[in-house]
């Protein structure tokens, strides 16, 4: 049952966000609804594809779609010129033409490279996103980027390619080991710091709820996000503005991705750390004082990550910084907090000072690594 329809207002390329719960009876209808051609291509992985890719295949063939299914193995490694070659490959073998559409099932792994494999197939044909994870529900299933990774940086090949819609079904959080969860908190609490004091005051008082999959808890504060997005997506389609703000905890985060080879780390877990240390930064330079410092690290902390501290390469990190496509002539920016709720973009922090915030910042789960 759709719940609530959420709006991406971008002219001829506005779309609809659905939300709600046991909503696989109706997805079929609704790609009618939104013209998408009768040839489809579902793209999904290894941990996805057990659960819920034959009930999709089954329904969509019930409606006379012509469906072609692609498994990949999971995880970020995954998003590569070398694994888009070879989807390319499968479906031209397949013979699959240019009035056809490409559905997303999984999480953002899935959402970017689908995405990107969208946006370039015959020079571009229809997507579909169906997230399956709390961090693609609420963060990368909106907003249309969409991309591979490069040896030397995240999401350096790419587009702004955005889906004709995005179908949320909450019951897709059941199955999801609790890692994940922690991953779609680091999205979550990040809507709270740059946007909506309001959600951070909400996930303070509910986060236990929210970790043990509280079913309204839930909603509210995905669909709380998903507003937020779309609202930013509407205002600055191509992140030219005011939509860098959600690179809060990237810059950082990114690095430390990309610094555990994409194996030590996802990407939600590598954003909860770099808010800390953006945050950090945020202290050191005085734009914050220590009870809001203290308050985004205690909210942090209570997300219960897990991860080996000690293997990570600080230098490493932040030579990997230097690739970001947040840096302009060769300066590193950050999306910084002012107070809860609100944050500012700066140019020119010291490397000094990144450092700092980053040992630091792995100082506090040390004692905790597994």
């Amino acid at each position: 049952m759709i719940h609530r329809q959420i709006d991406v207002a971008l002219g001829e390329r506005s779309y609809p966000i659905y939300v709600g719960n046991d909503m696989t009876a109706t997805f079929a209808p609704t790609c009618r609804q939104h013209g998408i051609p009768d040839r489809l291509v579902v793209l999904t992985d290894g941990n996805v594809a057990p659960l819920y890719l034959q009930p999709l295949l089954k329904h969509l063939r019930h409606f006379k779609f012509d469906v072609t299914s692609i498994t990949i193995p999971p995880g970020e490694r995954q998003k590569s010129l070398q694994r888009a070659h070879a989807i390319f490959t499968g479906m031209l073998e397949a013979g699959v033409g240019r009035r056809s559409a490409v559905i997303a099932l999984g999480g953002g792994v899935i959402g970017d490279l689908a995405g990107f494999i969208a946006a370039t197939y015959h020079r571009g044909v229809p997507l579909i996103q169906v997230p399956t994870t709390l961090l693609a529900q609420v963060d990368s299933s909106i907003g249309g980027k969409v991309a591979v990774n490069h040896p030397l940086g995240k999401n350096m090949i790419g587009a702004f390619y955005q889906p004709k819609f995005v179908w949320t079904d909450m019951e897709c959080l059941r199955t999801l080991p609790a890692r994940e969860i922690v991953s779609g908190l680091g999205e979550i609490i990040k809507y709270g710091v740059i946007l909506d004091a309001g959600l951070f005051d909400d996930l303070e008082a509910n986060i236990d709820r929210i970790l043990s999959l509280d079913r309204e808890a839930i909603l509210r504060v995905q669909t709380r996000c998903a507003e937020l997005k779309a609202d930013l997506t509407s205002q600055d389609e191509k992140e030219a503005g005011i939509r860098i703000v959600l690179n809060y905890g990237h810059t950082v985060g990114h690095a430390l991705e990309a610094a555990g080879n994409y194996r030590l780390l996802n990407h939600g877990e590598a954003v909860l750390l770099g808010m800390i240390a953006e945050s950090s930064i945020a202290l050191a330079m005085g734009m914050i004082g220590r009870d809001v410092h203290d308050r985004i690290v205690g909210l942090i902390r209570r997300v219960p990550l897990k991860f080996r501290a000690n293997a990570l390469d600080v230098s490493k990190a932040i030579a990997l910084m230097s690739h970001d496509k947040k840096s302009i002539a060769g300066r590193k920016r950050f999306v910084l907090p002012i107070r809860v709720g609100e944050v500012q973009v700066t140019e020119g922090v010291d490397r000094s000072m990144i450092r700092s915030s980053l040992l630091s910042t792995l100082n506090l789960y040390k004692t905790k690594s597994r």
